[in-house]
């Protein structure tokens, strides 16, 4: 899953973007190709910026990117944050926060729900610590090749949001 990302180093930086809906074949095809065109041109403070952008499950976007003796500026960034919203735009989708959790359902796909709904979910026994998520938040290449793109609750800061059974407790 992570081969187009084997030319980069760990030490690259890394954004997981999810989105508010399925997209369909047609617009992770357009996505990706919009990245792969953007990042030969990609630059931050004048120095070229290596990358690359797959899109997982069509509802996840992963984004790398890694300047040589160096690190990407904000500016950096934000061209390919403005390439990944002018694509929502274009394609009727939208990114959603990264303060949501991505879960994976009983049949295997990809929710997106509130934190608070997340702990609704727990009490309601509809997620639990097996319950494959995606960490929203890491930023280093070399971090999601150790742990994965998704991983189980249990193993996650999202283990924080289970309700605590009196075991945990005493």
């Amino acid at each position: 899953m992570l081969d187009s990302f084997a030319f980069l180093p760990a030490t690259a930086d890394c954004w997981l973007y999810a989105t508010d809906r399925p997209l369909t074949n047609d617009e992770v095809t357009f996505l990706e190709s919009l990245f792969d065109s953007f990042q030969k041109e990609w630059s931050s403070h004048g120095r070229h910026v290596s990358g690359a952008c797959k899109v997982l499950d069509n509802r996840i976007v992963l984004v790398a990117a890694h300047v040589a003796n160096g690190d990407i500026s904000g500016c950096g960034i934000d061209k390919s944050l403005h390439l990944l919203q002018e694509a929502a735009i274009s394609r009727s989708f939208a990114w959603v926060s990264a303060l949501n959790i991505v879960y994976q359902d009983s049949q295997g796909a990809w929710q997106v729900v509130s934190r608070a709904q997340f702990k609704t979910l727990a009490t309601q026994g509809i997620v639990s610590d097996t319950t494959r998520v995606i960490d929203l938040s890491i930023r280093s290449l070399g971090a999601l090749r150790e742990n994965g793109i998704s991983r189980p609750v249990s193993t996650s800061w999202h283990a924080r949001l289970l309700p605590q059974t009196e075991e945990a407790i005493g």
